[in-house]
């Protein structure tokens, strides 16, 4: 007796489980997708695209900064070995931007025996150390009674 042909009925499983390698997920039009970088420096880029009037002239401002940092800088370098440090980098590594009530831009840097100085690049001389970050940052507002 000859054997019928059966047709198997192959059901797919569904999309969900069995996703195509080549699709990808969309996001759908008019969302915001979230930034690939921490929400406080997000923050900080929107104030910066407010403050200089519009994404370009922010965009220039960053690129501006970004190849300034690549520049050596041979005063800040001499700064930094005379308080330990390697190089440039590694004195801006171990540096907090602070600003002044005036609007001023200073850095306070951690040094050897836990002491932090403030400096900038029209005064570098770090003539007096403090004991905390805290104290440091204090130095550079002025006092108020």
């Amino acid at each position: 007796m000859a054997t019928q042909p059966t047709s198997e009925h192959k059901v797919r499983e569904t999309a969900g489980s069995n996703p195509s390698p080549l699709l990808h997920v969309v996001s759908p039009v008019g969302s915001v997708p979230k930034a690939p970088i921490p929400e406080g420096v997000e923050m900080q880029a929107q104030v910066l695209i407010h403050q200089a009037g519009s994404p370009v002239l922010a965009k220039n401002a960053v690129d501006g900064a970004a190849e300034r940092e690549m520049i050596p800088d041979f005063r800040e370098d001499l700064f930094g070995q005379r308080f330990g440090f390697a190089s440039r980098a590694a004195l801006l590594a171990a540096s907090t931007p602070v600003t002044a009530a005036d609007g001023t831009s200073w850095w306070t840097t951690a040094i050897e025996g836990n002491r932090w100085i403030v400096w900038n690049q029209e005064d570098m001389s770090a003539s007096q150390t403090y004991s905390t970050l805290q104290e440091a940052r204090q130095s550079v507002y002025p006092a108020t009674s």
